[in-house]
């Protein structure tokens, strides 16, 4: 079988990042999988945080599959989870095929090893209660998410290793956008809670942004600190009706501001060479992808204006919109400073950053074009170099 990889995981990306409920989501996933995969069912063993457990999500697809969904939990001392999870069992580490227990049984190592076999006499009849044939970890750094697992194809075939790493790095992808919905959740949550807890999970979710992008590491958190030195500039600016509160929108924002970009493949984030004009295009979609993440929380209606339109120019050549002069919103004006300052003065792989002097100078040849005129001033009145 051949695998179309960019294909099949852009139209994930397309399907998942815009989704905000867990339930929902994990649905969409496992019949995306047994319709392109053509496989008789699929599950997931997905991490309840709460309550510490792996609970069954299936899909039943083409085959009589009846365990319901939810009815199955299982603790982090099963088989099934110690394979991926506990690094003294003594088995390769990776994608789990039912195929291989039988070849892990003739080996040396576990002949000898009366636990050891024990071992794969449970996870195996654990794969035969779910019907599994292959089963795919899916880790967020260190934590174990979830667990997808396939059952037989409907041609009866084995999985071969094309199939197995393009579901390898499928499941990567399931686990950031089902970390994205349960961070999404959270902050519905917090809205309505406590606004200091609120603030870590707006932090969280940044950092799952930047785990992605490898070369940008705390790259949201300075923007955001020098959109707040910038702002102080500000507070005689006629279009600021409510000063702290336009402050604490624009904190939001900045750390927001490059949420779209979740729904980006590594590869074309982390490219250490120039991009071509089509991989050029989806990194400049991120803004209205973030814009749609955020747009079903209300409180968001400014904040959400910020990370839209921090890529517009004032002389109408930046994107999405094409914007001019006063009709970017003024958070958006004050993140595009700041997010080109921090870009220019934090090297990459591909261009040496600049100094400080060297990037202000930058931006003082391009106000009124790139960035807006009256940001520019404050920018200057708070770095002086």
């Amino acid at each position: 079988m051949k695998v179309s990889y960019r294909k099949s995981l852009e139209r994930a990306a397309r399907q998942t990042i815009l989704i905000h409920r867990t339930d929902i989501l994990i649905k969409l996933i496992l019949r995306m999988i047994v319709n392109n995969i053509k496989v008789k069912h699929a599950g997931i063993f997905l991490y309840d945080k709460d309550k510490e457990e792996y609970v069954l999500e299936v899909s039943r697809g083409y085959a009589d599959f009846k365990i319901p969904t939810g009815f199955v939990k299982i603790g982090k001392v099963n088989p099934l989870i110690r394979y991926f999870t506990d690094k003294n069992v003594g088995l390769p580490s990776g994608v789990l095929l039912l195929r291989k227990i039988d070849d892990w049984f003739k080996s040396g190592p576990v002949k000898s090893n009366l636990k050891l076999r024990e071992f794969l006499v449970d996870l195996k009849n654990n794969l035969s209660l779910y019907q599994a044939e292959i089963c795919i970890p899916g880790f967020f750094r260190k934590d174990l998410i979830g667990v997808l697992f396939l059952g037989e194809k409907i041609n009866n075939k084995k999985f071969g290793d094309e199939e197995v790493g393009f579901l390898t790095v499928l499941a990567s992808n399931i686990v950031m956008a089902i970390k994205n919905t349960w961070l999404i959740e959270d902050i519905g949550k917090q809205l309505h809670i406590n606004k200091r807890l609120f603030l870590q999970t707006v932090s969280a979710l940044t950092s799952s942004i930047e785990a992605k992008d490898k070369y940008t590491v705390g790259h949201t958190e300075r923007v955001m600190k020098h959109c707040l030195v910038i702002v102080e500039h500000l507070k005689k600016d006629k279009s600021i009706a409510d000063w702290p509160k336009f402050r604490e929108n624009l904190r939001i924002a900045a750390l927001l501001h490059d949420i779209g970009k979740i729904g980006i493949s590594e590869k074309i984030l982390n490219k250490k060479g120039s991009l071509t004009q089509k991989e050029r295009e989806v990194i400049q979609r991120h803004p209205l992808t973030g814009a749609e993440i955020l747009n079903h929380i209300e409180e968001f209606g400014e904040v959400l204006l910020g990370v839209k339109h921090h890529h517009e120019r004032p002389d109408g050549g930046g994107y999405p919109c094409g914007l001019k002069g006063r009709q970017i919103p003024l958070n958006a004006s004050v993140i595009a400073i700041a997010d080109a300052f921090d870009a220019m003065t934090v090297g990459r792989p591909y261009r040496k950053a600049l100094s400080p002097k060297e990037a202000i100078r930058q931006i003082k040849k391009n106000k009124g074009k790139q960035f807006l005129a009256g940001v520019v001033d404050a920018f200057l009145k708070a770095y002086k170099y």
